[in-house]
């Protein structure tokens, strides 16, 4: 990145007739970068676009290359970006060639004729996004995935520094999608300046640097994706639950929606239920017991737990401690709290060694008969205790007291709605 930037826009208004579909939007992008313009259906991402390639007017200041926008002449505008919109009609039966080759005439005066150079560059474009195969066909015969590559191509024929595209992944199946995207990727590493309008927001923070969530017309996040995709963020503006976590395999944030709740229940029925798990093993109950409509607390996790994750995405509170650390004493207290308000907790069997073992002492002095304990089939107590069997020792004397044990959520389910009180044999 250059730091030079290839569009800079103060407080553009712009949209149809009267009304102002892009309101007060100021951005920049700067050279060798590769942004993600997001946000809802009718936000104004489109129209946003728009705007930047002068495809409609607009209000404020606007700046391309460090010269206005209204400035450049339409030769001037198609050396100095392409764009690439979401379809394009097909009223002519043009070849695809002919349809890519249209891209260079900006190069060219009024009647001058195309030089091999025009060629050769149409042609690199045809197999930078695979479709040189289709070269003589009629763009009529085409399917919307094939016409949205050529559209692509014949806005890289235009050899600018800038594109925008508009949903240039909307008609392609998972591998072009990859294909565009990758190139995307290393024109912006040559230094090219790339805005892409996404729905798809894994797509936009796997490939993008970083992101631009829009509105109601206004810019409401900029940065990174790891700072704009939040789960609170999300649920803001678009009204939806999810997860986000890191992938393992290329370090970026990735989303993951969760289910809402639906059907008749009523959650001030059902008991407050206390969780408390770890190293993963709460993530799916969390899902499950929360799709239910119960009212949940998860305990103590650790912040890099993803039942940590979980909590915080479904919004249930917790008492987040450091990893690999003690477990505070002021954390044991406020987990005391939280099980004199439960009415009934769930123990799911996971990973307790010498750090989290206070939390099962802390267990003891509750009434094991509102304990219930999740040990998945084939599973038993000793498979999880890494205390030295001090923790299954626990476990099983929270049966003998009283605690009950089931293998399954639909067993969790049928425990919630009884208070039994007899002893319980541990899982051989």
């Amino acid at each position: 990145m250059t730091g030079r930037h290839s569009i800079n826009a103060v407080n553009l208004h712009a949209g149809y007739g009267t009304e102002d579909i892009v309101k007060s939007v100021s951005c920049s992008f700067a050279e060798g970068t590769f942004t993600g313009i997001i946000g809802p259906n009718g936000s104004g991402k489109t129209t946003l676009l728009r705007v930047f390639s002068r495809v409609i007017p607009s209000s404020g200041f606007l700046e391309l290359n460090g010269k206005a926008v209204i400035d450049y002449t339409p030769a001037e505008l198609g050396m100095a970006l392409g764009f690439v919109p979401q379809d394009e009609g097909r009223p002519f039966s043009y070849t695809v060639m002919q349809v890519v080759l249209m891209a260079r005439y900006a190069r060219t005066s009024r009647f001058a004729a195309l030089t091999p150079d025009d060629y050769t560059r149409c042609h690199r474009a045809l197999a930078e996004t695979g479709v040189t195969h289709l070269a003589d066909r009629s763009i009529r015969t085409l399917s919307g995935g094939e016409w949205q590559r050529v559209l692509i191509a014949r806005a890289l024929a235009q050899d600018t520094k800038l594109l925008l595209l508009d949903e240039p992944t909307s008609h392609l199946d998972l591998s072009h999608q990859s294909d565009v995207l990758c190139l995307m990727r290393r024109l912006a590493g040559s230094g090219s300046t790339i805005i892409g309008v996404f729905h798809d927001l894994n797509l936009a923070a796997l490939f993008c640097d970083r992101l631009i969530m829009i509105n109601d017309g206004k810019v409401v996040a900029d940065d990174t994706p790891a700072q704009v995709l939040t789960p609170e963020k999300i649920r803001e503006i678009y009204g939806a639950d999810v997860i986000t976590s890191v992938h393992p395999a290329t370090g970026r944030i990735f989303l993951m929606p969760l289910a809402t709740t639906t059907g008749s229940i009523t959650p001030d029925k059902l008991p407050n239920v206390l969780v408390i798990s770890g190293g993963g093993s709460g993530t799916d109950l969390l899902h499950f017991l929360s799709r239910k409509g119960y009212t949940l607390t998860a305990g103590i996790l650790a912040t890099t737990d993803t039942d940590y994750l979980t909590a915080k995405a479904l919004g249930i509170p917790c008492i987040a401690v450091l990893p690999f650390s003690q477990i505070p004493a002021h954390s044991l207290e406020k987990l005391r709290s939280m099980l004199s308000r439960a009415d009934r907790i769930i123990l799911s069997s996971h990973p307790v060694g010498s750090g989290n073992l206070p939390v099962l002492t802390v267990l003891r002095e509750t009434d094991p008969t509102r304990i219930i304990i999740h040990v998945p089939e084939g599973r038993n107590f000793p498979s999880y205790d890494f205390a030295k069997g001090s923790a299954a020792a626990v476990l099983i004397d929270l049966c003998a007291a009283g605690a009950q044990c089931t293998s399954s959520f639909n067993g969790i389910l049928e425990l919630l709605d009884t208070t039994p009180h007899k002893t319980q044999q541990p899982p051989e």
